[in-house]
């Protein structure tokens, strides 16, 4: 994650992209005493092709994560965003049902125009960076995928954010319109899926911390401090906060908590929302290519990754027009 991100710029209008949409963070609801059955395979990437279609037919949800390497403080792994993200929705799927699509950690970063590591005296970014354009071209094929793959829904997760979520969800939109497609989407920034009060989403912060904490301990050390490093800073926090709290893996373990009990929410909406369209054929590879260009070529300008870090800063936000304005 990036940027000096509130609770109000996190959670604005995390959408199902389809029929069904979500405007706040309901009550979680209590469930069932019984424990959740077991899934041994969740992966894409591990499943025998028999072993995929059994797992589509019952539950045909797909799960996204997205993240990259960068740093997180002296005392985080480089890979928290991606790590986290990936964890979070790898989780979901052992408990609601669902596949986990190949990961990709990669992510934007390292933009000249918006130094935002820089800004905090880190001189080597260490990023796995790639452009934003790029980013969002590679989530679109995604889509695509999941879409001729027979999948109902697809929920797309980054643990890396800021703003860069609703380039994300302005593209799921744009997919549906332009394509008709009958697959329903989701996109947020993980941070979104928090139902625990006190805990938003942050950078190297007592909620990311905790929450690597929680998914991947050995990844964490807290002795590390920036001072005693000749790399200078990398980012971080300084613990114990003002308020005293200092991150661990209990409240770590009730933040994924919260955060896999509300991707249940979302996928049982999507399956709810899905409804089928006869001979419905997810377009071909050359028709995603048109599709990209047409995207980008009229929104470009409204993505919040193509802010500078001084409009950010100032809150600037372009205003989506809407897509009839712009003859879509």
């Amino acid at each position: 994650m990036h940027g000096n991100v509130t609770r109000r710029q996190v959670i604005q209008g995390a959408a199902l992209v389809g029929a069904v949409v979500t405007t706040g963070q309901p009550a979680l609801s209590q469930g069932s005493s019984a424990a959740p059955p077991v899934r041994p395979k969740v992966r894409w990437t591990e499943m025998l092709p028999d072993e995929l279609l059994e797992a589509i037919r019952p539950h045909p949800i797909c799960y996204c994560a997205y993240g990259l390497a960068e740093p997180h403080g002296p005392y985080c792994a480089l890979g928290l965003d991606w790590i986290k993200a990936e964890g979070i929705v790898e989780r979901a799927a052992r408990q609601h049902g669902g596949v986990v699509a190949p990961s990709f950690a990669w992510h934007v970063q390292d933009r000249p125009y918006f130094d935002w590591l820089g800004q905090r005296g880190v001189r080597q970014t260490l990023c796995s960076a790639i452009p934003a354009d790029l980013w969002l071209r590679m989530a679109l094929y995604q889509i695509r995928a999941i879409d001729a793959r027979g999948f109902h829904g697809g929920v797309l997760i980054t643990g890396h954010y800021g703003g860069l979520e609703k380039d994300l969800r302005l593209l799921c939109e744009y997919y549906r319109r332009r394509t008709g497609s009958p697959l329903q989407l989701f996109a947020a920034a993980d941070a979104e899926l928090i139902h625990v009060p006190g805990y938003a989403g942050d950078h190297a912060g007592i909620t990311e911390t905790s929450q690597l904490m929680a998914l991947r301990p050995k990844l964490v050390d807290l002795s590390r401090k920036a001072e005693g490093w000749p790399s200078g800073r990398w980012a971080g926090c300084d613990f114990p906060l003002p308020d005293g709290r200092s991150p661990n893996a209990e409240i770590g373990e009730r933040i994924v908590a919260s955060q896999i009990a509300r991707l249940g929410e979302i996928q049982t909406q999507l399956l709810a929302a899905f409804k089928p369209r006869e001979n419905w054929q997810a377009p071909s590879l050359t028709d995603a290519e048109s599709i990209w260009h047409r995207f980008e070529s009229l929104t470009r300008k409204y993505w919040w990754c193509s802010l500078t870090l001084e409009e950010n800063d100032q809150h600037k936000d372009l205003t989506f027009p809407g897509w009839p304005a712009l003859g879509e």
